[in-house]
């Protein structure tokens, strides 16, 4: 079975040879196609092609029972699906409650991912782009000082990263201007929460 699961993800038929995988139990391949995948998704993040691979990450198990590469797809996907709900709440919802409720799942799913230490590098400026519009909430901070302060760090981190050409961090497709309006927007939001606390 193991070796007809390989056949089949080696020839692109991945649901095919993950599910041969599965009945197999090979842990060991199905965790480094975990890892594949996140390279794979890391790569499309930005084009948002994050939609075509979440079949692939249901077939590979479920979030309680994953580690590693894929328990960080899953808490990745559910932070990209908290966040369109938000999304979609701004546009339709007028309860403010209702909204700011969701945008709180958001911003709890983002932490998780960042204080995550499988959570790859490559994911981070990513992440905290996709969150500026949670760091700047209308009504009020979301995220308080030691959230914020855990966001400042990881970019702090991926600057340096950058600096030292850590490979993983240095072929970001992100550009300067959106490191910077990441910062303005993690600075503004550490001010709003330190004079909420």
């Amino acid at each position: 079975m193991k070796i007809v699961g390989m056949h089949h993800w080696k020839h692109g038929r991945k649901g095919a040879g993950i599910l041969w995988l599965q009945r197999a139990r090979d842990e060991n391949r199905l965790s480094s196609i975990a890892e594949q995948l996140s390279e794979i998704v890391g790569k499309s993040v930005s084009d948002g092609g994050f939609q075509q691979w979440e079949g692939l990450i249901d077939l590979l198990g479920t979030e309680r029972e994953a580690t590693g590469g894929l328990a960080f797809l899953h808490k990745y996907r559910e932070f990209k699906k908290a966040l369109l709900f938000v999304r979609d709440l701004r546009l339709s919802e007028m309860n403010n409650q209702k909204v700011t409720a969701a945008a709180r799942q958001a911003v709890n799913s983002l932490i998780q991912l960042m204080k995550n230490p499988s959570t790859p590098q490559r994911f981070w400026l990513s992440l905290l782009n996709d969150s500026v519009e949670l760091l700047m909430w209308p009504d009020h901070a979301l995220i308080n000082v030691a959230e914020t302060n855990l966001l400042l760090n990881k970019l702090q981190e991926l600057s340096l990263a950058k600096v030292r050409g850590d490979s993983e961090v240095s072929h970001s497709d992100e550009s300067p201007q959106a490191v910077q309006h990441v910062r303005l927007a993690l600075a503004t939001n550490l001010g709003r929460a330190i004079l909420q606390e």
